[in-house]
């Protein structure tokens, strides 16, 4: 790990020496002391890490928006092709969530939308009269990443794709 501010190279100790001291002089200030309003996109810069110039305040905005719309016709489609006439059996259904999930990955992908994360989660269960729940939880920004979602059914099993879009700053 190392970082540059200007020409100077830090290591991991003094970069987090930097830290304890802004802490420090945070804590010393006392509890009524003012910070700068986070989110304005000004501030001041702090250096340079891994060939990106950050500034405190930075916001994440990414440059194109994740397709959802064209995301959930990929999940129609390949659920739909490889799903259609499939009786549920639980061994093949088992290959098949992780077969659909890399085939599901790779069509998102050629899309080759920037700095974006794809997560691509299915299951694939038996219809026998039954009810079932599925959630998800993670850590989130709204103003840029996003999901899209897509439940088949046949007359002996059911599916649901998930794909999450997490920006990547």
């Amino acid at each position: 790990f190392a970082c540059t501010r200007g020409s100077t190279q830090r290591s991991r100790a003094e970069v987090s020496g930097a830290a304890m001291s802004l802490a420090h002089n945070m804590a010393a200030a006392g509890p009524n002391a003012q910070l700068p309003a986070l989110g304005t996109g000004r501030g001041r810069h702090v250096g340079t890490c891994r060939g990106s110039t950050r500034t405190v305040g930075d916001e994440r905005s990414p440059s194109k928006r994740f397709p959802v719309a064209a995301v959930d016709a990929i999940l129609k489609d390949v659920l739909g092709s490889y799903l259609r006439e499939q009786p549920y059996e639980a061994a093949r259904c088992r290959d098949m969530a992780k077969d659909i999930a890399e085939i599901i990955k790779a069509r998102v992908k050629d899309l080759m939308i920037p700095r974006y994360k794809i997560v691509v989660v299915t299951h694939i269960g038996q219809l026998n009269e039954q009810s079932m729940q599925i959630g998800s939880r993670c850590l989130w920004d709204p103003a840029s990443d996003t999901f899209s979602s897509y439940v088949f059914k046949n007359a002996s099993l059911f599916a649901l794709a998930n794909v999450y879009a997490v920006y990547f700053e």
